[in-house]
């Protein structure tokens, strides 16, 4: 099979672009793949696995998509990523991999900053929710706060998936809600991750004492506000006994000057490092000697965590937030904290670590064992190509519904609402024959 493949590639500072190293050696050992992209640079090492080449939205080379049997386009949340992919999607239908099931941060960015396009928003925002989503477009768009608060109620990811023959999620609740939408055909499959093979961690025994070497927190990835390092601060400087551990934050700050001004708030001077962005290979360093990681998200935007099968790689014990794909892990695996009771939650975890560290390591490793057998890069590769070897009767399936949606708006203006959806459904029923 020829698929094109649409995604962020690696040195891009995006889990979708790791996603895609990870997943590669094992996809294009099943198939030819070739990877499009709209960066002016991307790690030579990925030309090992598959061709790779550069596009402009505006100038894609038509001829040469049409040759491949299926295209897989990879949305998340972030225009500077993604906006290519996007366009390029609304004139090219293939399969849509939703990283993100709550787009509205993408859409937000599109319209207001790169198109600076109220009207557009507005009228979006009031086709797929009515008056109450024009409302609040307006009321967003004169505020210019973010779309966290938003997100959730106002998804905008239809706008992703209107060219759409087929959608990928990673997460059993989008599946579910998806599927149950019955529009797009839809499949899951587990976030993949080649797991590498590493050395025993050094583990201290359970009767270290506070005057040795304090317990390693470790926090990582983009640190902006939904991941509660704020309430991480707060748990740890009410903690009796927070000089037995040491938090490290790795990654971008969305705000470096407010995270350090609290830290000095709360006299945490010499408990909390901020590394910055650091490489590969020192961030595997930090995460081999650490403790416990603390990944939490509040809000989601319906993703799963490459971060947490990173932790896992490891075979951390660590803290998440009960919502969305969290909420889904096993508590073998994980200590969950909840939105409305972080600070206490945390400290109990704090507490119920220092009693028993075993305890939490035997977590880390049945999380390491979780991803071995749920994450194989080698069995999301199969189901994802099964899914692209469809794309005929895909093909036919979004013809379909297209020609539905048209006739029923026609007949909607002279159909009685009790009879519509009857209407409809027998309207569908006589266009299937026609292109099948």
């Amino acid at each position: 099979m020829k698929l094109n493949w649409f995604s962020p590639l690696p040195p891009a500072r995006t889990g979708i672009a790791q996603y895609t190293a990870q997943i590669l050696p094992a996809l294009s050992a099943r198939a030819d793949v070739t990877l499009w992209t709209d960066q002016t640079e991307w790690n030579e090492s990925l030309e090992q696995h598959a061709k790779v080449r550069r596009f402009e939205p505006e100038r894609v080379r038509w001829s040469e998509l049409n040759l491949a049997d299926a295209t897989v386009y990879h949305m998340g949340n972030n225009p500077f990523f993604h906006y290519g992919c996007w366009q390029t999607s609304r004139r090219h239908p293939g399969i849509v991999v939703l990283h993100d099931t709550r787009l509205h941060h993408f859409f937000a960015g599109v319209y207001r900053e790169r198109w600076r396009d109220r009207e557009g928003y507005v009228e979006q925002m009031k086709r797929l929710y009515g008056e109450d989503g024009r409302r609040t477009a307006e009321a967003f768009w004169t505020t210019r706060g973010g779309p966290e608060h938003i997100a959730e109620a106002y998804p905008l990811t239809p706008l992703a998936l209107e060219n759409s023959l087929g959608v990928l999620v990673h997460t059993g609740e989008a599946f579910r809600k998806l599927a149950g939408e019955k529009r797009w055909p839809t499949i899951y499959a587990p976030l993949p991750y080649a797991a590498a093979t590493r050395l025993k961690k050094r583990r201290r025994s359970a009767a270290t004492s506070a005057s040795q070497t304090p317990y390693r927190l470790i926090v990582f990835g983009y640190i902006n506000p939904n991941r509660r390092l704020d309430a991480l601060l707060e748990a740890l400087a009410s903690f009796p006994e927070r000089t037995r551990f040491q938090l490290d934050v790795y990654g971008e700050m969305w705000n470096a000057d407010y995270l350090n001004e609290r830290v000095g708030a709360l006299k945490l001077e010499g408990l909390v490092n901020f590394r910055g962005f650091v490489s590969e290979s020192e961030l595997n360093c930090a995460l081999d000697e650490a403790d416990l990681a603390v990944n939490l998200r509040f809000p989601t935007m319906g993703e799963s965590s490459l971060t947490q099968l990173q932790i896992w790689e490891h075979s951390l014990p660590s803290l998440v937030t009960t919502v969305d794909w969290y909420r889904e892990l096993s508590t073998e695996a994980v200590a969950f904290v909840r939105p409305e009771h972080e600070v206490q939650d945390i400290q109990t975890h704090l507490w119920d670590f220092l009693s028993d560290p075993k305890r939490f390591a035997r977590m880390g490793q049945k999380g390491r064992r979780i991803l071995e057998r749920r994450h194989s890069p080698e069995i999301y590769a199969d189901a994802l190509l099964k899914f692209a070897g469809q794309t005929e009767t895909l093909h036919r399936r979004a013809i379909t519904h297209r020609l539905s949606e048209r006739v029923g708006a026609e007949m909607g203006a002279w159909i009685h609402p009790r009879t519509k959806n009857d209407a409809f459904n027998r309207v569908a029923e006589k266009i299937l024959p026609l292109v099948v």
